[in-house]
């Protein structure tokens, strides 16, 4: 039994909208026919589930409190391209999906029979070339909404594999063609220092050095080739469409520390006491 999407989005009361290039008519059909033009365009629109016809009104939300304790579910989550263990792909690669959008994500919560609010303007930080959010209501008052999903973890593996069903060609397949190296791991590292003073912090030092390297030299499988249009890689909503690609470099130039530039430490403060 599926459920219909309730969705959020935001839009500009302010926009301009061109005049007609002739008088219209004041009769009583012509005012009802322009009063349904303006409502279509502040009613907000649900994507159809594989049981709802085109032609159905969609809900409308304005007030999100009551879905504020849902569980929110972005596409990074099930993204193979993804890293694990960062706080981005949360289940196996072999369970997640290509390119996931959150309008996918939204009509499989629907076809779970889960409460679904899916808000197309919000993003993941990390995420921000693919906009789109899902708020899933899949417990309620301490009871299951569905039997089968008893974690997020489990949600989430179910919410692909519906993915995989419908968008066969998104299922990771291994083997991985795995990206080069970041030209960051070609660079030596620094060694610390071998007076006996410092010895102890140099240990410390060179643990968290091994950390942030392993995570930055970490190599990502590439989506097999060729890529499919761009328009089906990312929500209508993102605002790498008008610009007709994805700056992947900028991205990670902006994250990236530059070389020969040290990172900012906090040194120690001295007070000094003057007796009189």
């Amino acid at each position: 039994m599926s459920r219909r999407t309730a969705v959020i989005e935001e839009f500009d009361d302010d926009t301009e909208l061109p005049l007609p290039s002739r008088p219209l008519n004041t009769g009583p059909h012509d005012m009802s026919a322009l009063g349904q033009a303006s409502q279509s365009q502040s009613q907000f629109h649900a994507p159809t589930s594989s049981g709802q016809s085109q032609g159905q009104p969609s809900n409308t939300i304005t007030d999100i409190t009551p879905y504020k304790k849902w569980t929110c579910i972005y596409p990074i989550y099930i993204d193979a391209k993804r890293p694990y263990g960062t706080g981005e792909r949360r289940i196996a690669r072999e369970k997640s999906v290509w390119w996931p959008l959150s309008k996918d994500i939204a009509d499989a919560t629907s076809r779970l029979g889960l409460g679904t609010l899916h808000e197309v303007q919000k993003s993941h930080p990390r995420d921000w070339e693919n906009p789109g959010r899902v708020r899933v209501q899949w417990k309620k008052d301490g009871r299951l909404m569905n039997p089968a999903i008893k974690t997020k973890k489990q949600l989430l593996e179910m919410i692909s594999f519906q993915i995989q069903r419908i968008k066969q060609d998104n299922i990771p397949r291994p083997p991985y063609v795995m990206t080069p190296p970041p030209v960051s791991a070609a660079q030596p590292a620094v060694k610390p220092p071998t007076s006996a003073k410092g010895k102890q912090k140099s240990k410390a030092g060179s643990g968290v050095a091994v950390q942030l390297s392993k995570s930055s030299q970490q190599r990502l499988p590439t989506p097999p080739q060729p890529l499919p249009a761009l328009a089906s890689r990312v929500s209508p909503y993102s605002p790498a469409l008008p610009t007709g690609m994805l700056i992947e470099t900028v991205k990670a130039g902006m994250s990236a520390q530059e070389p020969g530039q040290p990172g900012i430490q906090k040194g120690k403060r001295k007070v000094l006491r003057v007796r009189g």
